[in-house]
């Protein structure tokens, strides 16, 4: 593999991901607005669980990529498993962040309808 293709291979790779970052950026920046509140801070560790994830996703998807550049191929054998388990915890992560996302939600809808108004 050469250096364009590995570079092409890295790009497409991170750019699957680039839609999902670009929407937590854009969560980011409507949360950063909102009135400080428990549920705001809650919100906020949630998108910081899920682009976390999102980047070591993108890390675990170019390892095998380096390793057949760097002609290991031995490596990538070994390192299947880990990766299974890897992406796995990674799911269960991402799994929590949209847990604590919809329990900011819930947590303001509930207090914005106890409020007068």
């Amino acid at each position: 593999m050469d250096q364009a293709q590995l570079l092409s291979s890295l790009l497409v790779s991170v750019g699957y991901r680039l839609p999902v970052m670009i929407a937590l950026g854009v969560a980011l920046v409507l949360l950063l607005g909102a009135p400080k509140a428990v549920a705001r801070s809650a919100a906020l560790w949630a998108l910081a669980i899920l682009m976390a994830t999102t980047l070591f996703g993108a890390m675990l998807a170019v390892l095998p990529l380096l390793l057949i550049a760097a002609g290991n191929f031995d490596g990538i054998a070994a390192l299947n498993t880990a990766l299974g388990i890897g992406h796995f915890a990674l799911s269960l992560l991402e799994a929590g962040g949209f847990v604590l996302l919809a329990w900011a939600l819930a947590r303001a809808l509930r207090a914005n309808a106890v409020a007068p108004g």
